[in-house]
């Protein structure tokens, strides 16, 4: 009996070390917002940025033409295309709006999750 609690135990540490924790970064709220540039001919770009606590973490690029046809990149941290930042400021701009937590995955399931990580 004593075995079977020894390795019952042993068996749960190495379930529970297993496990990120939690750092307090994680837990911070995480906002997207956007910037759209045109893109010539008859087509603009559209940039969400998605920040948490001020830091930039994660930039999709959104590139669509008249037919609604899209290419969609994503890259870690800040990202401007090089025609955008010749084009200069940015058309239009959104606020930054509340992600709810329930909406992101979970990072220990997703490795595209990482995007949302603090220090990688």
């Amino acid at each position: 009996m004593k075995i079977a609690a020894l390795v019952a135990f042993i068996v749960l540490a190495f379930a529970f070390a297993s496990f990120e924790p939690i750092t307090s970064a994680q837990n911070k709220d995480i906002t997207v917002r956007t910037e759209n540039f045109p893109r010539p001919p008859y087509s603009g770009a559209t940039y969400y940025i998605y920040e948490r606590d001020g830091d930039v973490i994660c930039t999709k690029l959104e590139v669509c033409n008249k037919f609604g046809d899209c290419d969609i990149t994503y890259r870690k941290g800040i990202f401007k295309d090089e025609v955008d930042v010749e084009t200069g400021d940015p058309y239009g701009t959104t606020k930054p709006v509340l992600i709810r937590k329930a909406s992101l995955r979970n990072t220990s399931v997703s490795p595209a999750s990482n995007l949302f990580r603090k220090n990688n």
